[in-house]
């Protein structure tokens, strides 16, 4: 008679919520990381070609003078290359949470898992980009004449606050968009019309329709606060980088909750 092994199992209770999440994310990230560039011949390179391109457009036409932007406080061409690449970060970051959410529709209504985990994949999302953007963008505002400074460290900052304020509204849109695809589709074409009624190709307008604009647009403050930085220009946008600060963090906290309560309906609408 052969001595048989038994295996018990039993509940890994000590297994921190760190832990747990981690798992949940590296599986969401690298899975679908790998997922939607296994098909793609330039892959990552799709992250900054499209900003990379508009800014090219840009320098090609205030060059030949087919528009005639001036008074940059920076080098047209840093000027443009920072304002496209971090306003390409907000575009993301509003987009990345409704796409990540309807990713995972079919396991949601099969898994019990922290539904949160789903943003948090969407900020390892946007960190990836943001570090990829950075690999551009430094090494050319060098050749610019914009070397790297203490100040950059800052800048940084200010795209992150940037890339959060994208991030809650994104969270905020999450459950209309899950009911109704017509805000991922009206995205695309709303936000490349926003970027013309902000500062990113052009320096802040002194008056006018557009300043006003400008001034109630939460995207204006922190944009010229990382580029200011950036290209060593005077930031005088101080009182509105606090308020949009504060209304963005408190926009997230309510967008996390109106998702967290609205979700188990969604999840069952769709099931059914």
């Amino acid at each position: 008679m052969t001595n048989k092994e038994v295996r018990i199992y039993t509940p890994r209770r000590q297994q921190s919520i760190a832990n747990l999440f981690g798992g949940i994310l590296s599986g969401l990230f690298v899975r679908d990381l790998k997922a939607g560039y296994r098909k793609s011949y330039l892959g990552i390179f799709w992250l900054f070609l499209p900003p990379l391109a508009t800014a090219g457009i840009w320098i090609f036409l205030n060059g030949q003078n087919v528009v005639s932007i001036q008074d940059t406080p920076m080098v047209y061409a840093g000027f443009t290359l920072c304002g496209t690449l971090i306003w390409s970060l907000f575009s993301e970051s509003i987009t990345k949470p409704i796409q990540r959410y309807q990713q995972a529709m079919g396991m949601m209504s099969k898994l019990n898992f922290p539904r949160e985990a789903i943003v948090l994949a969407a900020i390892y999302d946007l960190l990836f980009s943001f570090c990829l953007k950075l690999v551009i963008l430094i090494p050319v505002l060098w050749m610019l004449g914009y070397p790297p400074t203490i100040y950059f460290l800052p800048a940084l900052l200010a795209i992150f606050g940037l890339s959060f304020c994208g991030l809650s509204i994104g969270v905020a849109l999450s459950p209309i968009g899950l009911l109704y695809s017509d805000i991922g589709k009206g995205l695309p074409i709303i936000l490349p019309f926003a970027m013309y009624l902000t500062p990113v190709i052009y320096p802040l307008r002194e008056s006018g329709m557009l300043s006003k604009l400008q001034g109630y647009n939460p995207v204006t403050p922190f944009l010229e606060r990382a580029r200011s930085l950036l290209g060593g220009y005077e930031f005088t946008m101080h009182n509105e980088l606090w308020i949009w600060s504060a209304i963005v963090l408190v926009l997230f906290f309510v967008a996390l909750a109106v998702i967290r309560i609205a979700l188990p309906v969604i999840v069952e609408r769709s099931g059914s």
